[in-house]
């Protein structure tokens, strides 16, 4: 329950009449640390908001209308409008009737983001955290209940929502991630895609404007290594490096020089070890150095390509949860994020710069269950991990593992990039843009954008110009000129 307008100027004069006693009946908790980086009413993140309305379950805040929390990350009443005015750092708490002044009504709960608001303005608002699935029939909220409880997260359904007038809003200075560093302007960003048809790997670039390359024949002029079955690309300064499993099953590596010629394909298998029946494979640049995660018969390995153009020995860095048959790696932050698909169910992993590794987690139990993974693609964008899953109907999902450790659950994807049946993608952080490409059962390739305000464009069609034969699989990287 929260204030309305008519009550809040008698809780106001209230709390005017008696100061000295409500300053001395504060909430009194053991200081918080300050969530995030931004400021009073000005532009927060997704993850921040979502950090902040943590903070005060994690603190068990207890609900009230006449009392005030106070620590680093602000003073707020503590009852329902205070936890949003709260999280989305307002100068004052508002109460449920004036929070959409500062809010913009959405057109369904289908729209609903982590860090939005579902409000009826005569009773009660909660806080958005996502959905417990792909069907958005129950919501994950924070909210402060009523007297006696303290700041929970909770399960709303949407029949609930829905029969008792909640409506859903965003604040207007919600921003998707915590803003980027200038963009230089004299690089000029490329993606670069390559596919295999008719047993051929073949690439293509999209430069910053939009416009598409011809696909060419890297094995004509890197060498053939047979019926192509898996590849992977990533960028290290200006250079693509590519990765292709040849027709005798073995790992080989090549690279795109910046002003257009290859290296021919060496095989990796002398300095790597060889691995037997791999069906997958992931790469991407941290640094100088080029890390890679390989799916070959049901398990899962770990390999660095060095700066000096050394390679480590793969090592098994196989989750618990049954054969694994997809895996994708990210660079965030200067660490290696892995999610893998073990037993159709989704792992993450992180791989600090030491070279340590910590537990698998369960995706699924953190950002809900969207069945059966058939394939995944993660990419790092600021301190976020973005994450699309296409899972066994071939229906395509989007979830990010936030910075501080917190997920925002997936969202299904057709809403907003068009509907289609995919069965592979492949994703990278192109100049601060997530790219994402898939591969559809009727043999399209389809590429889209998500910008940083988390925005995505529809997905469009890639001429696949020089590219014969049947293709299945493909991916995307990112380098400068």
């Amino acid at each position: 329950m929260s204030v309305n307008r008519s009550t809040f100027a008698n809780i106001a004069l209230t709390s005017a009449l008696t100061l000295g006693a409500v300053a001395s009946t504060l909430s009194l908790t053991a200081p918080a640390q300050a969530v995030g980086t931004s400021s009073v009413n000005g532009q927060i993140a997704r993850s921040e908001i979502i950090a902040r309305a943590q903070n005060w379950v994690d603190q068990a805040v207890p609900y009230s209308q006449s009392l005030w929390h106070s620590d680093s990350n602000g003073s707020y009443r503590q009852d329902c409008s205070g936890l949003v005015s709260m999280a989305w750092h307002l100068g004052s708490s508002r109460v449920t009737s004036t929070l959409d002044d500062v809010s913009t009504r959405l057109g369904s709960l289908d729209d609903l983001q982590p860090g939005d608001m579902i409000d009826n303005i005569t009773s009660h608002v909660v806080l958005f955290a996502g959905w417990t699935d792909g069907s958005h029939n129950t919501a994950v909220v924070y909210e402060e209940p009523k007297p006696g409880l303290t700041a929970r997260k909770a399960n709303y359904s949407r029949s609930y929502l829905t029969s008792n007038n909640y409506l859903p809003y965003r604040y207007d200075n919600t921003i998707d991630s915590a803003p980027l560093p200038p963009k230089q302007a004299a690089v000029g960003w490329g993606a670069q895609v390559v596919v295999n048809g008719g047993g051929d790997v073949l690439h293509s670039t999209r430069s910053s404007n939009g416009s598409w390359t011809g696909f060419g024949n890297v094995e004509a002029v890197a060498g053939d290594i047979g019926v192509v079955q898996a590849i992977a690309d990533a960028g290290i300064n200006g250079d693509t490096h590519l990765l292709a499993v040849g027709g005798d099953g073995n790992i080989y590596h090549t690279v795109r020089h910046s002003g257009g010629s290859w290296d021919r394909f060496t095989d990796i298998g002398p300095q790597t070890n060889r691995l037997g029946g791999v069906t997958k494979i992931s790469t991407v640049s941290i640094g100088g150095d080029l890390h890679v995660v390989a799916v070959a018969d049901g398990k899962l390995f770990h390999t660095a390509r060095l700066a000096n153009g050394t390679w480590l020995r793969f090592g098994e860095i196989t989750p618990a949860g049954g054969a694994v048959t997809s895996a994708a790696a990210a660079s965030v932050n200067g660490e290696l994020q892995v999610v893998a698909a073990a037993g159709g169910t989704l792992y993450h992993t992180v791989r600090a710069v030491s070279g340590s590794w910590s537990g698998w987690g369960n995706v699924y139990d953190a950002a809900g269950n969207i069945g059966p993974a058939q394939d995944v693609a993660v990419a790092g964008t600021g301190a976020d991990t973005q994450i699309v899953v296409v899972n066994g109907s071939g229906q395509q999902f989007h979830g990010a593992r936030y910075g501080n450790g917190s997920w925002q659950p997936f969202n299904a994807l057709a809403p907003v990039i068009g509907s289609f049946t995919a069965n592979r993608v492949s994703a990278a952080n192109i100049d601060g843009e997530f790219q994402a490409v898939f591969i559809t059962n009727d043999g399209q390739i389809m590429h889209t954008i998500r910008d940083g305000s988390g925005s995505w464009d529809p997905a469009a069609a890639i001429q696949l110009n020089g590219v014969n034969g049947n293709h299945y699989d493909v991916s995307i990287g990112g380098t400068y000129n």
